[in-house]
């Protein structure tokens, strides 16, 4: 690795981490697409550094915040258990599937999110709970093979009634379980090489601080202008991936 290269991605991570922070998602969402079509590292390689790295991220916000402990998954624990069973499906596909593919799925997810928060026309959803098998077995799949498997959960968490400081410390706690998950899964499947290794190494402190930053910035700035603003970062990073994986 060049000393260029680690400094681009170090400030990747850094500002798509800052991103979690202020708004509750945003690492995989960003740092994905930019590692897989302007870095060039294969898509798989590109997920696994990803998911590694917001397992350190999202142990960190949750210590922050100091409001997780397990009673807090009970409310979506059927959400949980359909999301790491299916999760391991996903990590079969990602093994078989061509990244080509993965490339659409991903960036059609990442454009389903933005489309869905940027939209004036929003859905709310009163009985949240009848969607968890639905939305635990889409997230685990899309966890599994696309590291994007908060986004199922993220467009049903925002359409419902939770308070803004619920919504972000659900979203973190079930993405720390799907870390864990995550990172077992790749261990056993054989992914982790010494050159992923490396990047995870690289950034993991400068992602903790952008995170860190991230959740200062949320406290005490208003975050209008910073969700349109990311909206379409999103938008760019999501069509990217489909274009680059067609053409």
């Amino acid at each position: 690795m060049t000393l260029e290269l680690a400094l681009i991605i170090i400030v990747v991570f850094t500002i798509s981490t800052l991103l979690k922070g202020w708004s509750g998602f945003g690492t995989n969402l960003i740092a994905i697409p930019v590692l897989a079509i302007y870095l060039g590292y294969e898509y798989v390689e590109a997920v696994i550094i990803v998911v590694s790295v917001n397992l350190f991220v999202n142990i960190t916000m949750l210590v922050e915040n100091k409001k997780f402990n397990i009673k807090s998954l009970e409310n979506i624990k059927v959400l949980v258990i359909f999301g790491l069973i299916f999760h391991i499906v996903g990590v079969i596909l990602l093994k078989g599937l061509d990244a080509h593919i993965l490339k659409i799925i991903a960036g059609s997810l990442i454009i389903l999110t933005v489309i869905n928060k940027g939209s004036k026309i929003k859905f709310k959803i009163k009985n949240k709970e009848k969607y968890y098998i639905p939305v635990g077995i889409f997230s685990g799949l899309f966890n599994g093979m696309a590291g994007l498997g908060g986004l199922p959960v993220l467009l049903l968490l925002s359409n419902s009634d939770m308070e803004k400081e619920d919504f972000k410390t659900t979203l973190v706690s079930y993405f720390l379980i799907m870390n864990i998950i995550a990172v077992i899964t790749y261990s056993v499947g054989g992914f982790y090489t010494s050159y992923i290794f490396l990047n995870i190494g690289i950034v993991v402190l400068f992602a903790i601080a952008g995170a860190m930053i991230g959740v200062y910035l949320s406290r005490r700035v208003s975050d209008k202008g910073f969700q349109t603003g990311l909206l379409f970062v999103l938008f760019f990073m999501g069509a990217s991936m489909i274009y680059n994986a067609l053409f």
